[in-house]
């Protein structure tokens, strides 16, 4: 927790006030308070706020007040549709999702970053150079996911293709590019410190209890949002889901933590 709470920059805690925590509107208040309690300066914070004001990442409706900006508008919603990720699976038919990725370019590194990020929220692996896969368990069109994927980065012109039958020497060997056991180790551990940090919030001072609410927060909903979301047959999903009822769980007292903690700041 203290190596989370030494890289937060007043960017950072912007960012995710309004997209990980929630916040319809933030206001400068609020953000100068949320500053102190990871030991930001105003003047970071403001400065923040300018920037990100300018990158078009948040938008001031009014004077000192705040709002998720229209081009973060398709990460917000991602980052905010945790809550909802078990419902984008359906069965298995043994089928898989492809995009193959050799026509694309591979020198612009913004680029290969967009793609590598839009591809990796969806729970594709990289098979080999060039070759994206994940099993065809999600519930959405080809069409539709091929959609979402551009709107968060990935290539205009890229394919996707749903492979049904394969033959290869050795057989394509997808189901090893995920770590079973490195997956449902971590929805055990994650488990473990919301339940844990969850019993001793209510005993922090307001400040600690606010900044340990985001930093874990913010870390299983990365966790959640990451996840390859694999078929029965690949991982424990009744775990996975476990950990995103958890997850809901602590968001309601993580938020009761933040304006616990509003409150004592406007009461000085």
């Amino acid at each position: 927790m203290a190596g989370e709470a030494e890289a937060m920059t007043a960017r950072r805690l912007i960012l995710s006030l309004l997209n990980a925590v929630g916040t319809q509107r933030l206001t400068a208040a609020q953000m100068v308070a949320a500053a102190r309690a990871f030991e930001i300066e105003d003047a970071a914070m403001r400065m923040a706020a300018t920037r990100l004001t300018k990158q078009g990442l948040i938008e001031s409706p009014e004077r000192g007040a705040y709002v998720s900006g229209t081009s973060a508008r398709e990460l917000r919603d991602q980052v905010r549709g945790w809550r909802d990720v078990r419902a984008r699976r359906t069965d298995w038919n043994g089928d898989w999702l492809a995009m193959p990725g050799g026509h694309l370019g591979r020198t612009d590194r913004k680029r290969l970053a967009a793609r590598d990020r839009a591809l990796r929220l969806y729970g594709f692996a990289e098979a080999e150079t060039g070759l994206w896969v994940r099993p065809a368990n999600l519930v959405f069109e080809l069409e539709a996911l091929r959609s979402r994927l551009v709107a968060l980065g990935l290539d205009g012109g890229a394919l996707l293709w749903r492979i049904s039958e394969q033959a290869s020497a050795e057989g394509a060997g997808f189901a090893g590019l995920w770590d079973r056991g490195a997956l449902e180790s971590g929805y055990r551990e994650m488990i473990a410190a919301l339940d844990e940090s969850s019993a001793r919030l209510d005993a922090l001072p307001h400040g600690e209890a606010a900044r340990e609410a985001l930093l874990l927060g913010q870390a299983a909903i990365r966790r959640i949002n990451l996840d390859p979301l694999l078929p029965d047959a690949m991982v424990d999903t009744a775990l996975f889901d476990r950990l995103v009822a958890a997850m809901e769980a602590y968001d309601r007292r993580g938020k009761h933590a933040w304006a616990a903690f509003y409150t004592a700041m406007d009461r000085g």
